[in-house]
């Protein structure tokens, strides 16, 4: 069973920076695995003119509606003067795992393979028409997630039956962690969770609404 024990913000840099630390306890025989996360996001939803020898093309950024990026990056005591902050060495019997990705939302393609199997699928749990919920995602703003990463998990020798627990049961279980602990803010059974979003709405959480809005409502219906 994989636990996440410990999730503490280290340090905020402007509106969308930030460190954070994770700890997670992970089935026998491994040791506790932690993280510290630099993660910073950035989007290229407005449009630029763009010179090319000095003369101005009509290309901007935004062509595409546009893309929210975030990016990760782990961080370790030699990185310390990075942030400003002061990284403690590992403890003892915890593995401090380097990792290096990113997340990309984009409007949705609606020719997007994964679109029809989704909806499908949560018709069927809902007890609804599967064929009218695709024909209605079509022309919903659905926003397209993506989630791609590489991490080194601090092991001599990495065996083919622990990538086949992290790929095939480790991810899914942290993803539906995230997914439930999202559907329970949204549900209003995390009343801490919520406070805290409340306190940084304005600052941020507005600011994310309102550059989500813009980036579908100038999106064309691309492909993907």
């Amino acid at each position: 069973r994989i636990k996440v024990v410990k999730s503490e913000k280290l340090h905020q840099s402007g509106r969308c920076g930030q460190v954070v630390n994770v700890e997670t306890e992970v089935p026998w025989p491994l040791a506790k695995r932690q993280v510290i996360l630099k993660a910073v996001a950035c989007d290229n939803i407005d449009s630029y003119p763009e010179e090319e020898d000095g003369v101005k093309s009509n290309e901007c950024l935004g062509k595409d509606g546009g893309k929210i990026l975030i990016r990760i990056s782990s961080m370790d005591c030699q990185d310390s003067l990075e942030e400003g902050l002061v990284i403690p060495p590992v403890e003892k019997g915890v593995a401090r795992m380097k990792v290096k990705g990113g997340f990309t939302l984009r409007k949705c393609p609606s020719n997007n393979p994964l679109l029809e199997t989704t909806m499908r699928h949560d018709a069927t749990a809902s007890n609804r028409d599967p064929s009218s919920s695709v024909a209605a995602a079509v022309e919903e703003d659905l926003v397209l997630f993506t989630f791609s990463f590489c991490v080194d998990p601090q092991l001599a020798v990495v065996p083919k039956a622990f990538v086949n627990f992290f790929l095939r049961t480790a991810m899914g279980q942290m993803w539906n962690m995230f997914l439930n602990v999202a559907e329970d803010i949204k549900d209003g059974k995390c009343p801490d969770h919520s406070k805290v979003i409340e306190e940084k709405r304005e600052v941020l959480y507005d600011w994310i609404e309102e550059r989500t809005k813009i980036m579908l409502e100038q999106a064309p219906q691309i492909s993907s």
